[in-house]
């Protein structure tokens, strides 16, 4: 059978009495006990003109915890991450590492909300953190200028806008029509669905009295008590609730009403504030996560439960308790842990009763009462009004001497100090806050370099013990929640920027559940220490390069640890991912590019020898001119063949020389390559070799040519130089006989 609303109500208020009777009562108590002490509160035994000064050991131990505490959640951009548990979900966790965080600690101030819960956690015990959907409206107006008929009704075509400021000016356009330009002012409208993420009073947490663990996802019944207006509800959609409805619903004090006024809201009346305007009348509304079977079928599901105190106003079934809570010191099988009070709270009473008699006898001291002699009817020997002024050099009346006289209190404060000391070092066996750690104590026996690395060694350990038990019982179940709540639809896509690059990330491709790693440590320690063992690490991966057992990604990753270590957060500004640089195209090997190179030199060999035989071809045209342009032809040849001459030399020096320098080049890759020395050796007889036939060819090319002519003056054939003779030829080419230079 389903559960109706009143069978739920009865049920909800049940839960809330039980719960808000431990939350507080007893566990008030305790609470407000730390808090004044952590304030420095008097304790009630002060008396007036005695010393009222009051310690302030809970409040040094929180405050010099806190610092380390925050850098190690903020010292990195990417303090939480979630590893995939399958092949296909690497891409998927990466963006959720980067969106979630990016949504803590830039959408909210992750910062601050860290600093809330862990300073109330030390101070009180307890801190209450929580995370939920929350859609906003967003107003932007953007100035326009210059905007025709056309785009006018463009813009306003644009869902949620308005226009404002609008003025018309009429000009003329090129082809002498008259036009209207508008200019003003656009707003728009946008709503956008956003992660909130809250710390708030851990004493509006009402939880399970029972209920043996600090982590809530199976707790049977847990609620926020969220003071609100009648504003508040109406935004909610809660439109039909009153504000005499409001008021009733404000919950009532249980056990020791000073807790309340310390810690938190609750029990405050606020039927004094009526002012007259309803919409700010403030009431407590209950947002209950309670396991009941609301559908009948034997199996407890989660609701979701918005009540004020007899009426429930909205149930749906969740999928999680949106609501996390942790404690430096927890207590075995107990929701609820220890606060730094609890450690030295009564320390904090002995010292401050120890430095309040210690001032009040150094101030009876300097200030001796005195004793003044009277006559047989009690009236005093000297002026009371002179005893009562106490300034310096002040002046006494008296009737006879020795009418005054000082009570000597002996200054006895100086045994005290040791128990002073006897104090503090409880107070750091205690904390593992040490003036040593502190570096406050420069008399100590332990202040030598390796004693203070011993004391520092052992208050890191502390610190992330308290950092680790946070992190498992207060960050993983914030990150986790905020990826549940990212997952679980109705999330836009999210558009920011990532270490200098602008991503876009859409929530629903990823899944609600990965394997979740929160990095504690970084931050705690010897910084030195840190770095010198980065650097060995380091200097060990270089090596291991070589063996092919490191790659760069594993040393970019040390260097990003020195780099955060250092205390800067963006590595990239310091260094490139070697995972996002595309691998450069391999040369090929040396044999082939040698052997390119010498196919690209017989090219050009080949195309030397066309250009030759064409010169050739056309000086024989040449020859074959008329006698009457003889001289003539003779000249222009001449001319011809010098300039052919000067540019194939020119080409060919060009050649050679590009040819000599790739050829060094690869001959010294070719040693550093290893190739053996009889390939080395055979490769530059070869090379040799062609450059000899290079070089033969061209110095044929570029011998002096001489035209043969018989005693009428006609050409009979042309020739080379060759040694001291010139070779002659005849017309069919047929070598006739010599003649020597002239």
């Amino acid at each position: 059978m389903k559960m109706d609303d009143l069978e739920l109500l009865n049920l909800l208020k049940s839960k809330e009495s039980r719960a808000a009777q431990y939350v507080q009562g007893e566990l008030g108590l305790k609470r407000q006990s730390a808090v004044k002490a952590y304030y420095r509160e008097p304790y009630g035994n002060e008396q007036e003109g005695w010393s009222q000064i009051v310690s302030s050991d809970v409040q040094d131990t929180v405050e010099w915890l806190l610092p380390q505490l925050l850098k190690i959640f903020t010292s990195t951009d990417k303090a939480v991450s979630f590893e995939p548990s399958r092949a296909n979900d690497v891409q998927g966790a990466e963006q959720a590492t980067d969106a979630c965080n990016y949504v803590f600690y830039k959408q909210n101030n992750g910062f601050l909300i860290l600093y809330t819960a862990f300073k109330e956690a030390l101070s009180s015990g307890n801190c209450a953190v929580t995370w939920n959907k929350e859609t906003n409206e967003t107003v932007s107006s953007y100035p326009f200028k210059g905007a025709t008929d056309e785009m006018l009704a463009l813009m306003m075509q644009e869902d949620e806008s308005d226009l404002s400021e609008v003025s018309t000016e009429t000009v003329i356009d090129p082809t002498g029509n008259p036009v209207q330009l508008h200019a003003g002012r656009l707003k728009r409208t946008e709503k956008r669905t956003i992660v909130r993420v809250e710390s708030f009073s851990a004493g509006d947490l009402l939880i399970e009295p029972e209920w043996t663990s600090p982590l809530l996802q199976d707790c049977p019944y847990v609620c926020r008590l969220h003071e609100v207006t009648l504003s508040d509800l109406k935004q909610m959609g809660f439109t039909d609730v009153d504000a005499k409805e409001l008021r009733a619903s404000d919950v009532e004090a249980t056990g020791d009403g000073e807790y309340l006024a310390n810690i938190g809201k609750l029990g405050v009346s606020h039927d004094e504030d009526d002012d007259g305007d309803d919409s700010t009348a403030e009431g407590t509304l209950r947002v209950e996560y309670v396991l009941a079977d609301a559908d009948g079928d034997g199996i407890a599901e989660r609701l979701c439960v918005y009540r004020l105190a007899d009426r429930i106003l909205k149930r749906e079934p969740v999928s999680h308790v949106p609501i996390a809570t942790a404690s430096p010191l927890l207590n075995p099988h107990r929701w609820d842990g220890m606060s730094m009070h609890d450690l030295v709270g009564d320390l904090q009473m002995i010292h401050t009763e120890i430095l309040r008699q210690t001032l009040d006898n150094l101030k009876l001291t300097n200030n001796p009462r005195k004793t003044v002699l009277t006559d047989s009817n009690w009236s005093p020997l000297a002026n009371i009004d002179d005893l009562l002024d106490s300034r310096i050099g002040g002046i006494i009346r008296a009737k006879q001497a020795g009418a005054v006289t000082d009570e000597v209190v002996p200054f006895t404060a100086g045994s005290s100090m040791p128990m002073l000391d006897y104090v503090q070092g409880m107070r750091e066996n205690r904390t593992g806050v040490s003036r040593t750690s502190m570096g406050l104590n420069p008399d100590s026996l332990n202040n030598t370099a390796t004693g203070r690395q011993i004391d520092m060694g052992a208050a890191a350990q502390r610190i992330e013990l308290i950092a680790r038990i946070f992190a498992e019982i207060l960050v993983k179940p914030i990150f986790l929640g905020i990826l549940k709540t990212l997952t679980d639809g109705q999330i836009d896509k999210m558009a920011f920027r990532l270490r200098d690059e602008f991503v876009e990330y859409d929530p629903n491709e990823w899944r609600d559940q990965y394997d979740m790693t929160v990095h504690v440590g970084l931050g705690t320690g010897d910084k030195t220490a840190q770095a010198a063992s980065l650097m060995q690490i380091m200097s060990l991966q270089r090596e291991g390069m070589a063996l092919g057992i490191v790659e760069p990604k594993h040393l970019y990753h040390t260097f990003g640890k020195m780099i955060e270590n250092a205390g800067f957060k963006d590595v990239q500004s310091f260094a490139i991912d070697p995972t996002t640089v595309q691998p450069k195209p391999q040369q090929p090997p040396m044999q082939l590019q040698i052997e390119q190179m010498k196919l690209q030199a017989d090219k050009e060999i080949e195309a030397l020898k066309a250009q030759i035989k064409q010169a050739e071809i056309a000086m024989q045209y040449k020859l074959q001119e008329s006698n009457d342009q003889r001289d003539a032809a003779r000249e222009v040849m001449k001319a011809q063949n010098e300039n052919a001459q000067a540019e194939q030399q020119l080409e060919f020096d060009k050649w050679k020389t590009e040819y000599d320098a790739q050829v060094k080049i690869y001959i010294e890759e070719m040693k550093l390559r290893g190739v053996p020395p009889d390939d080395f050796i055979q490769s530059q007889q070869n090379m040799a070799q062609l450059m000899q036939g290079v070089q033969s060819l061209f110095d044929h090319m570029n011998a002096p040519k001489v035209v043969i002519y018989d005693e009428a003056g006609k050409p009979v054939g042309v020739s080379r130089a060759g040694g001291s003779d010139a070779i002659v030829r005849d017309e069919a080419g047929r070598i006739i006989g010599t003649q020597p230079l002239q």
